[in-house]
């Protein structure tokens, strides 16, 4: 291995140190670090990157930096990305000649005003010019020089955004044609959305264009019900009609014409899953389609039909993991019945009433009995654990079939205990035992 494979090993493991431990192991690891010939983007590591761990190094790091003779872009680097950015910016315009390129980069980051002046004597590019007008407060300016040229609709949609030009460029916009895309961007992030949608409508958009409109994310979610009411008054389409039920936008109406469709269970996949204003319907209309075992698996997590799901899913072919999972997630008495005469396991010995007083009278008289961590571990049990613990044909069943499904039998319901955190299982057995 060479030496220089050697030294950059030992800077790596020393870095690593500075980075994770403190006091005296940390400082012999910056004294060791220093004894090894550092260069810019070492020192840079430590200025950059250790501020983060608040390590006492950075100001002493920084020092070094500046005599190792850094280049434009080294310090630049600094400026991005340090707590010495104000030093690395003093540092720079003293010591480099910035050309326009640089200028913007330290903009982005510093937001100087003063770069900004410097760069607008300059003749700046129209890409600089809105670098000026996104991060200083020369906006007007930048946007005032930037009218006097030919600027395209994405710079003066630019304009329009970040400066009180706007309406000047909007005319502007509206002699040289704007997009339906242009449009869109000005309703949903300037303030000129009224006039910009008004003008959107006369240009016939499409189904596609309107539905942008229901799925914005943005924070002010503007003109979503007007386009939405447009969509309406069109034919739409399944996944049309889907996306608008699972906007919320109109969803009764929606709802209405979808069912007038005949949708499939893949249709309705949407509704379900997301939790929609319509989940529970779009379930129901599934369960009367025959549906495979993914559908039936989504209706038993994602709706109120979980029962309906259950039954339906216990009569397909299971695993066992399945059908512990089943138990825990539905505990109607039907799937109860099924699952026990497919185990074996006689429910009507079962007092769940008693045991569940039992167990809680138990844990209650002694908390370090219960550890909800695992179902057994030594003398101590979660909750599902215990009811096992205290009846002996579940343990028989356990034995064949898991935990999950000898504690639902005997608890089924409580099986949102089983998993619960310590906190929650006793404070609900003291209400039991109110």
């Amino acid at each position: 291995m060479s030496k220089n494979n050697i030294t950059d090993r030992l800077k790596n493991f020393l870095f690593e140190i500075l980075l994770k431990e403190e006091g005296e192991i940390q400082a012999e690891a910056w004294t060791h670090l220093k004894m090894l010939d550092l260069d810019c983007d070492d020192l840079s590591r430590v200025i950059n990157e250790i501020p983060f761990v608040k390590t006492p190094y950075v100001d002493e790091g920084w020092e070094l930096f500046k005599t190792k003779n850094p280049t434009k872009q080294d310090v630049i680097d600094i400026v991005k990305c340090s707590t010495k950015r104000r030093e690395a910016e003093t540092f720079l315009l003293e010591h480099f000649e910035l050309e326009n390129e640089d200028l913007v980069e330290v903009i982005k980051v510093t937001e100087n005003d003063e770069l900004a002046w410097q760069l607008l004597r300059r003749n700046p590019a129209n890409e600089e010019l809105e670098a000026i007008m996104r991060y200083t407060n020369l906006k007007d300016e930048a946007a005032e020089e930037l009218l006097k040229r030919s600027p395209d609709n994405d710079e003066l949609y630019e304009i329009i955004e970040n400066s009180s030009l706007k309406l000047e460029a909007w005319e502007r916009l509206l002699q040289q044609g704007p997009t339906n895309e242009d449009l869109e961007r000005i309703v949903k992030f300037t303030d000129l959305e009224d006039l910009a949608w008004d003008y959107f409508l006369q240009q016939h958009p499409t189904n596609e264009e309107l539905m942008d409109f229901v799925n914005d994310y943005s924070e002010t979610g503007r003109k979503r019900k007007e386009a939405a009411q447009l969509l309406l008054e069109r034919e739409l389409g399944m996944e049309e009609l889907v996306n608008l039920i699972r906007e919320d936008q109109f969803a009764d109406e929606a709802w209405e014409r979808l069912k007038k469709k005949s949708p499939a269970c893949d249709d309705l996949f949407y509704l379900i899953w997301r939790r929609t204003v319509k989940t529970d319907e779009a379930a129901e209309w599934c369960l009367k389609l025959n549906p495979d075992k993914k559908t039936l698996w989504n209706i038993l997590e994602y709706s109120d039909k979980k029962d309906e799901a259950a039954l339906q899913l216990i009569q397909m072919p299971l695993e066992l993991y399945e059908l512990a999972d089943l138990v825990l997630k539905s505990g109607s008495e039907p799937v109860l019945n099924v699952l026990s005469e497919r185990v074996q396991f006689d429910r009507s010995k079962v007092n769940e009433a008693e045991l569940i007083r039992k167990i809680a009278e138990k844990i209650l008289n002694h908390p370090e009995l219960l550890n909800v961590n695992h179902w057994h571990a030594g003398d101590t049990h979660c909750l599902g654990g215990w009811a096992i613990t205290l009846h002996e044909q579940a343990q028989e069943t356990e034995k064949q079939f898991g935990s999950e499904i000898a504690a639902s039998l005997l608890l089924p319901h409580y099986t949102h205990l089983f998993f619960a955190d310590r906190e929650t299982v006793l404070s609900e057995l003291k209400e039991i035992m109110e």
